[in-house]
């Protein structure tokens, strides 16, 4: 059991400290200028610097309404589907659509790690209790579980960079915060198990 536990601690801190390291490489350190950037459209720079999600609703509402005025006059030529993604209005349509639709994926990653955490943070505090009161290795099987589910949900960002910036960095921000707390968390555990089982030699 004891040499379980070492070497569970061992695997544990080494990834929940990469992972952090990481998150505040990409969040302080790593660089999202570019020399291209001066050449980016209107679009893309509003994008970048929007700092709500209703900032991109309203842009894309304009953005759509000339879509529609487009199609709704015959005069217009068609514009096939492959061309759209480089020909006005569709252009600027879809890049805001994106914009939200990356905005929104990471609202609900967000969400689900807040979540996913609190049920790896219950699985983890039920686990403790049960192998102080019960039995050890059932309640192993439930610290391995909830520190599994909280290492899990703080992975670093897939995804590259694009879109706002603030609903981005506010990802990563929620990453390194439960990083860190499941790092700290998991130390407490590992001297408070320390402990019992040096009291329970003891005995």
């Amino acid at each position: 059991m004891r040499v379980l536990q070492i070497v569970l601690c061992i695997i544990g801190l080494i990834i929940l400290s990469t992972q952090t390291f990481r998150h505040v490489y990409v969040k302080w350190v790593q660089s999202y200028d570019s020399v291209l950037d001066s050449y980016d459209d209107k679009v893309i720079k509003e994008i970048k610097e929007s700092d709500n999600l209703e900032e991109l609703l309203s842009q894309y509402d304009v953005a759509y309404k000339k879509v529609k005025e487009y199609e709704n006059d015959p005069i217009n030529p068609e514009i096939k589907w492959r061309e759209r993604d480089d020909k006005e209005p569709y252009k600027s349509e879809i890049k805001l659509k994106k914009a939200i639709e990356r905005w929104e994926y990471h609202e609900k990653q967000i969400q689900k790690l807040r979540f996913y955490w609190l049920c790896g943070l219950l699985s983890v505090c039920t686990g403790f209790i049960v192998y102080m009161k019960v039995d050890q290795w059932l309640g192993m099987i439930g610290l391995i579980t909830g520190f599994s589910e909280m290492t899990f949900w703080t992975f670093p960002v897939v995804f590259g960079y694009f879109g706002s910036k603030y609903e981005f960095h506010n990802l990563l921000n929620n990453k390194i915060f439960f990083s860190v707390l499941t790092w700290i968390l998991l130390l407490i555990v590992w001297f408070l198990l320390y402990k019992v089982q040096g009291k329970q030699r003891k005995q």
